[in-house]
This record gives C-alpha cells, structure tokens and sequence, in this order.
C-alpha cells in the first residue's frame, strides 16, 4: 500500500483497504467522467460531415475516437469499483446522473467550433491536473492518460481558430469573436460554482479525491486562456474578464440558476443528447446481449 506522509494523504489502490467514502467517491467521479466523455462527444461529432476540408474532417474524426477511448477508460476504473458500464448510460437516461453544462449546446457555425472547443480543452485540462492529484491512483493514471490527448486536441483547437482568423474574411472573423463571448461563460461555468465557505466542508476535499477548489482552477485558467486569445487577436471585454491590479481575475458571474436548469437537461440539445443516447443503447441491445453471453 501507497504510504502517507505528513505532506500529503495515502494514496490507494484498488485492491487497498480504504475508507468506504474514498471507494464509493472515486466510483462517483470515475463514472461522471465516463459519462461526460461519451455523451461530450456528441457535439463534436454533429461536424463531422460539415467540417470544411478533408483533413479537418480526419482530425476532427481522431478527436472523437479519443474522447470514445477516454470513456471507456473512465467506465473501466468505475466498473472495477462496481459500476457496471451500461448503468452509466441508463442513469443518465432515466434522470439520476447529469452531464456538464457545456454538452447541453451545440456549436452554431464552424467559425464558434474553435474558440469554443479551445475554451473547454484548456478547462477540462486544468480539471483533469487538479483531478490527478487525488488520492485514488487508478482514476489519477487514467486522468494522466486522458490528459495527454487532451493536449492534441487543445492544439487541434488553437490551430483551427488561428487559421480561420488568419485566412478568413471579416464575418467569418466575427463569428470567432461572437463564439468566444458565446462559449467563454458557459466553460466558466463547467468549472463550478463558487466555493464560499464550502471548499473545506466538502467531504471530497477532505478525503484527498478532489484536491482544489473551484475557484482556484477558475483564476489559474483565466491566466493562461485569456492570453492565448489575445495573442490570436480576439477582443476580451473587460465586462467578461479582466485581470486586476493584484493579478486576480474579475469575471461576469455566470447566471447559476440558469445553469441548474442546463444541466437539469434544460438546455437546448439536451433532447437530442437523451435520444442519440437512447437510440444507441436500443440499437446495439443485441449485440450487448450476445457478448454477455459469450462471458
């Protein structure tokens, strides 16, 4: 068994005695993981018949398979802590696990897709490097695996947006100015509501599985994102984000009873999600079927 220090917090492996909550905790983030990666998957592949060249259609095609793989790998760490992989999808149908807010829309024109696939990649990035620091080591080497990928498709993303504000015209250059208003406060609010007094009440924070806090990945994003865009020469309102004299980030509050009722699958894909979910399991029942038989 991993040993603790006074520095940090006992690590465990899946065979480890562990605390019931530690078990039962990283089944929970695992299977959210799982989840999120399948059905995230699904706005990205809405443009794999209407990315504008061959070639973006191949890497746009690379980044759906990754994200498929990433949720197996996810599914795999859950179901060896006793989530069986078809209870990810059917909990999600039957309303008793959600997807982050991010996935309940669609990317309205090819011109919003790269600075809104830049905003989540580098989120979800910053996530995963907080994530991986937990104590459960299988779900941290699955998040290393998933994280390396993450930074292709962060680089995919980055090279999309430049080359659309370098080779386009002035409307399509508008568009990426308007995807980045659109997207940038739904992913400040994939990274979570304000910790308040709550980070240190929280039992997730307290057992090691979730080590920072919402605000902290928040304000160390903003510092990295932010940059970028302006670097690609898009205009950040200050009344969006801005950086303070004391080099913390001002942000426009997102409207969080707005995103309670996206992710209560009230947003405006939130039924195409459902239904391509449910399609899918009904359309491969047999097949599901027959490999249970085979084991």
């Amino acid at each position: 068994m991993p040993t603790a220090t006074a520095a940090e917090p006992r690590r465990y492996e899946l065979w480890d005695p562990m605390p019931d909550e530690v078990r039962e905790g990283a089944r929970r983030f695992a299977t959210v993981q799982a989840l999120n990666e399948l059905v995230g998957v699904l706005p990205f592949a809405e443009w794999l018949d209407r990315a504008p060249s061959c070639t973006r259609r191949q890497m746009l095609m690379a980044k759906v398979q990754d994200e498929v793989g990433h949720g197996h790998v996810a599914a795999r760490v859950a179901e060896d802590l006793g989530m069986p992989r078809e209870r990810i999808l059917v909990d999600y149908l039957e309303g008793r696990s959600k997807v982050h807010n991010i996935f309940h829309y669609s990317f309205a024109s090819w011109e919003e897709f790269g600075p809104g696939l830049l905003l989540m990649n580098s989120a979800a990035i910053f996530q995963f490097r907080s994530l991986m620091k937990g104590v459960y080591l299988p779900y941290s080497r699955a998040l290393r695996k998933i994280e390396r990928e993450e930074s292709f498709h962060y680089q995919h993303a980055l090279d999309l947006t430049h080359e659309v504000l370098t080779h386009g015209d002035a409307d399509q250059r508008r568009r990426v100015q308007e995807g980045f208003e659109t997207w940038l406060p739904r992913v400040l609010a994939y990274l979570g509501p304000p910790d308040t007094e709550t980070l240190h009440a929280n039992r997730m924070h307290q057992i090691g599985l979730k080590p920072d806090g919402n605000d902290e990945l928040r304000q160390a994003w903003l510092g990295k994102i932010i940059p970028v865009f302006e670097k690609l020469g898009v205009h950040v309102d200050p009344a969006l984000a801005r950086q303070l004299p004391s080099g913390a980030w001002e942000f426009a509050m997102p409207d969080w009873a707005e995103v309670k009722k996206v992710i209560a699958n009230g947003g405006p894909a939130s039924q195409r999600r459902l239904d391509w979910v449910r399609g899918a399991l009904d359309r491969n029942a047999r097949y599901r079927r027959a490999l249970r038989g085979v084991a």
